[in-house]
Parts: C-alpha cells; structure tokens; sequence
C-alpha cells in the first residue's frame, strides 16, 4: 500500500511545470539530437533550450547529451531515462486529455482584442499571420482601447485586452497575466545626431535629447478619458512637436525628420526592420518598464479563447527572449 508520504530523491526546486518541459526536451533531442531544432520542435527559443538542459544535468547529475560532430549524442544515464521520461509524459498527457479534445485547425470564431497598435505589430500580428495559414476558421477584431473597455468585457462584448494594470489592483473578476518586463528606448532616423553624441560620450542625457523635439506618444488608460505621453516622467513636455496614439506612424515621421520617440524595445526592434531609423539606449539613469500582459475578464473561458492566450502566451515570450539577444538591457542601468 502507498503511504501519503515518500521519500524521494527528487530535487527541491523542481516545479511540476517545470519539470515536464524538461521531461518533453530530453525526449525531443532524442528524436531531434540538434538542439536548435529540438527546441523549434518544441515552439521554445535556443536559449530556452540550453537553460532547461542545464536544469537537468544538474538534477540528474549527468551530461545527458554530449556535443559531438553537430549533435547530441545521449549518455549511457540519458538512455537509461529515455523509457521512464517517455512514460511519464504520456501518463500526463494521458490524464489531461478530454474525451472530445479540442482542435484548434478546426475552430471557427471570432476573437475580439483591445489593443494599441504597437501591442498588435509586436504580439498580435506574428500569431494573425500563423493561424491565417494554419486555422483558417478563426477571425480577429482589434480595436483600440476607450474608456469603457472593461464594461464591454464584463458583457462579453470584448474577450481580451493587451493590458497592465501596472501594479493598481485588478478590478473584481478579471484576471491579468504578465507576459514580460522589458524597457523603452528612443527611435530616431538614420544618421540623427544624437547617433554620434550617444557613441562619443558613451551614453546619452537629457540634456542631449532636449536639443530637439520629441513624438509624444499618447495612450488611454482604458478606464478613464485620461491619456498617458510615454515619458512624461522626463518633464520634456515642452519639447513635444506632435501627440499622437500611433506607434506606427511616428516612427515614420522619425524617419523623415529630427523628431524622436520613446517606445517599448520590442516595437522598436520590429519597425526598424521596415523603416530607416536607429535605435539608442534612453537618458541614463532612466527606466521606463514595458510590462505588456494579457487581461479578460473571468467567464471568457472558452477552448478557442484558452489556446489562444497560450499562443500569445509562448509568442511573447519568444519576441521577449529575441529583443534580449538583439538589444540586451544594460546591466548599469537602475532599476529606479
């Protein structure tokens, strides 16, 4: 008989989550013994990859898998592992399986989603191109944020929002899940002077970025008729030429003047692939956190509505780990 206690041999610090994603990953370089395949298998980064095949060397106490010729060859431990890894995983898998399990290639609906427009560019737009070639059968609705944003929700007029409460309390019956804190940096054209600036003296400051106008980019709160200028926090109002609620469009008119702008890392990165503009590291001494998250209200539970705020989910993570290893944050930079 199992008693209610047993002794194991397992690690402390092993979450069940964690664990079956470590689990699933050394199944998976058995199949696919390149790592970097492997993780894309997995719909993980490289990075992510390497992380979690440290966790359990460390856990097991062996290398598992040895670099050789371009691949992962297992160790005598890891083969020995395989047939219990491989169990285990079915038997979760087994015992979260419906009866009826929902197939997202077959779904059919529409998904309604508040969001600004640099949160759709960065988040949305990648998992809209997947699922228009791979679920045909689900639609999208973005609109903007307004004021009575939440009230729609509560009347499942809106099933999901692109949206941090940053810090305040949640309202009652909604849930938020933070995706990722990253940071905002400065946008300006190709060439700017502050370029130069930026590479003689190490750094820019505010007295630097005063010397020319700013895109103040304005956004509604969601609950109130306020707007917030992203970094009004600089007391540079008066240096602001044009407020505007789009991402998009100022960094066109960056391309094509002096202006700057502020904007979350992430952004920058994506429209620098389309626009002839130069990313630089904010004020020193400033940080302005992008906190993006994903907001709804309790009942919109659906399957559709659940796998795809796990598409988003894994997404931004994705988008989040890239930026790192384009433009990582700045060690010296203060977290106030």
């Amino acid at each position: 008989m199992m008693s209610d206690h047993q002794d194991t041999d397992l690690p402390l610090s092993i979450r069940d989550e964690a664990f079956c994603q470590i689990l699933r990953l050394m199944c998976g370089l058995l199949r696919e013994p390149v790592l970097t395949r492997a993780a894309e298998s997995l719909g993980i980064t490289t990075p992510t990859a390497s992380r979690r095949l440290a966790r359990a060397r460390e856990w097991f106490g062996d290398e598992l898998f040895i670099y050789s010729a371009g691949r992962m060859v297992p160790t005598r431990r890891m083969i020995e592992l395989e047939p219990v890894c491989r169990r285990m995983i079915e038997n979760l898998d087994e015992l979260f399986t419906s009866p009826h399990p929902f197939d997202p290639h077959k779904a059919e609906g529409v998904i309604r989603i508040v969001a600004v427009d640099n949160a759709f560019l960065t988040l949305l737009s990648p998992l809209i191109v997947e699922l228009e070639a791979t679920v045909p059968g689900v639609k999208f609705e973005i609109y903007d944020r307004y004021s009575n944003m939440l009230e729609s929700m509560r009347d499942a007029k809106i099933d999901l929002a692109i949206y941090s409460t940053e810090g305040k309390a949640v309202p009652a019956g909604f849930i938020e899940m933070p995706l990722f804190t990253s940071d905002h940096v400065l946008l300006v054209r190709r060439n700017h002077p502050l370029k130069a600036i930026a590479a003689h003296n190490g750094g820019l400051t505010f007295e630097d970025t005063a010397r020319f106008k700013h895109i103040g980019i304005a956004l509604a709160m969601g609950s109130t008729e306020n707007r917030f200028i992203i970094g009004q926090q600089c007391n540079l109002a008066d240096k602001i030429s044009c407020e505007m609620p789009y991402f998009v469009a100022g960094a066109c008119l960056c391309s094509e003047s002096d202006l700057l702008m502020r904007m979350p890392r992430e952004t920058a990165l994506k429209l620098a692939r389309y626009f002839p503009v130069e990313i630089l590291r904010q004020e020193r001494g400033l940080k302005l956190p992008w906190r993006p998250g994903l907001f709804w209200y309790r009942s919109s539970d659906t399957p559709l509505l659940t796998w795809v705020r796990s598409k988003i989910t894994v997404g931004a993570k994705r988008i989040f780990e890239e930026a790192e290893e384009q433009l990582p944050f700045d060690p010296k930079l203060p977290d106030s």
